[in-house]
């Protein structure tokens, strides 16, 4: 099975986790990093961030500066999937179960990756969000899915 690691980000995260799940053309996968984009709207101006860190965070590049694990901190929250101190398994079911479209394998492969990262916590909320990008995308790869960037 292939995912996508902003769909794990978003789901996780939007991740990703933010939101495709192996997007079948070109153009699917087009319209959903402009969904993603347009998501991500409210949180660059919040954390102050570039349109050169959103496109990172679209295409799935890991945070590396304070503002953009900030930004992916914000959508993180913004979807549910962090309160600001802890990984939040029920945001993230919830959102893998409306990325899944009722496919229950996915939905409980997504309760099982939850699982594993339902102890991720850190006071820094910018600093969880890629502790919580990275426990995921181990998980994933645990239940053998492949990440693509």
């Amino acid at each position: 099975m292939k995912l996508s690691s902003a769909v794990l980000y978003f789901a996780l995260l939007a991740t990703a986790m933010v939101c495709r799940v192996q997007a079948g053309s070109a153009e699917e996968l087009e319209q959903a990093k402009e969904m993603l984009r347009g998501l991500a709207a409210e949180c660059k101006t919040k954390e102050g961030a570039t349109d050169e860190d959103v496109e990172g965070f679209v295409n799935d590049k890991m945070p590396e500066s304070r503002t953009q694990k900030c930004l992916a901190g914000c959508m993180q929250e913004q979807f549910g999937v962090s309160n600001g101190k802890a990984f939040q398994e029920d945001g993230f079911i919830e959102i893998a179960k409306m990325l899944m479209k009722g496919d229950e394998t996915k939905i409980e492969l997504a309760k099982e990756i939850a699982a594993d990262c339902k102890a991720v916590a850190n006071d820094d909320r910018c600093e969880l969000a890629v502790e919580i990008m990275n426990c995921l995308k181990e998980s994933a790869e645990k239940h053998g899915i492949e990440l693509k960037h």
